[in-house]
């Protein structure tokens, strides 16, 4: 009677050997799977991936914040001297025209700290030629990314300010220059060499302290009505590193909606929506994360 006993014992002893040749033992003393040749995904695997993921939604928040501040910049230079103008008598015509139209610096408290540089020529008929450069950053910076975004650009050659008689004038150019990227607290704000002219043959303001730069050419349109933005348009902006951004305007109950589209190829990045005073949201796509838009530039999540 005691042979199926022995019989079992060995069976048993079978089976643990053959365990031992496979996976190896849990705490159980269930065998694991090596997830190497099961293509089951193991927690290592898990956390690669999601650490992958925020990698990519931060990536995809640098380059829409930076594409939001490419276009802002010129918004709120264009903005602040055709508020100028609306309440001159003169207008941009006679000896004064051939000066800078503005030279502001904000710095401080304020959260944009910047300087920017406009200059309109002596017009012809209702045709002015304008030049504008600038540069700034947001003082604070973004601390979730890690990062103070700015811009150093600027429509050094062939603006144009188109008026119609009725209390419309049309800003016409193609905004160049260069998103930057730099620790917070590491940006700094200095003024350059150009000025006196149109076309600006250098930058009137530049930024220290980049640590990476992004290229950019956007061709834009901005319309005012008697000195409230009424339209802002932008077809296939690009940038050095692949983004391209298209901007529409629509007026609804008498308020103008301005809408941003950021792309990377063909994959939606993100989008923004402001309103007449460039006060409004980025949303990026990937994430849902949104960041507050004040005067034309990204300043906070």
């Amino acid at each position: 009677m005691a042979r199926p006993a022995t019989i079992a014992v060995a069976a048993l002893i079978g089976l643990l050997l053959a365990g031992c040749t496979g996976g190896g033992f849990g705490q159980t003393g269930v065998s694991l799977p090596t997830g190497a040749s099961d293509g089951l995904q193991t927690v290592s695997d898990a956390a690669d991936a999601l650490d992958v993921h925020r990698s990519s939604a931060s990536q995809n928040a640098k380059a829409a914040i930076g594409a939001t501040d490419a276009i802002g910049s010129f918004a709120r230079d264009v903005s602040h001297a055709e508020r100028l103008l609306s309440v001159s008598r003169t207008g941009p015509r006679g000896a004064a025209a051939a000066h800078p139209l503005s030279e502001d610096w904000t710095a401080g408290g304020k959260r944009i700290v910047s300087g920017s540089y406009l200059r309109l020529q002596r017009g012809f008929g209702s045709v002015t030629e304008f030049c504008q450069s600038s540069a700034g950053f947001g003082a604070a910076g973004i601390p979730s990314l890690d990062v103070a975004f700015g811009w150093q650009s600027g429509a050094f050659s062939g603006g144009a300010r188109t008026t119609d008689g009725r209390g419309s004038a049309t800003w016409s150019a193609n905004a160049a220059g260069e998103i930057v990227e730099g620790a917070i607290g590491a940006l700094s704000l200095k003024r350059a060499a150009g000025g006196s002219t149109c076309p600006l043959m250098a930058p009137a303001f530049l930024l220290d302290g980049a640590d990476a730069t992004d290229a950019f050419s956007i061709p834009v349109s901005v319309v005012f009505h008697r000195g409230q933005l009424a339209s802002l348009n932008v077809v296939n902006g690009t940038f050095a590193n692949g983004e391209s951004l298209d901007v529409t305007s629509s007026t609804s109950r008498h308020s103008v909606v301005v809408n941003g589209l950021i792309r990377q190829g063909r994959t939606r990045l993100a989008t923004f929506r402001t309103n007449a005073a460039g006060d409004g949201t980025l949303t990026i796509t990937s994430s849902g994360a949104q960041y507050v838009v004040a005067d034309w530039i990204v300043v906070s999540i």
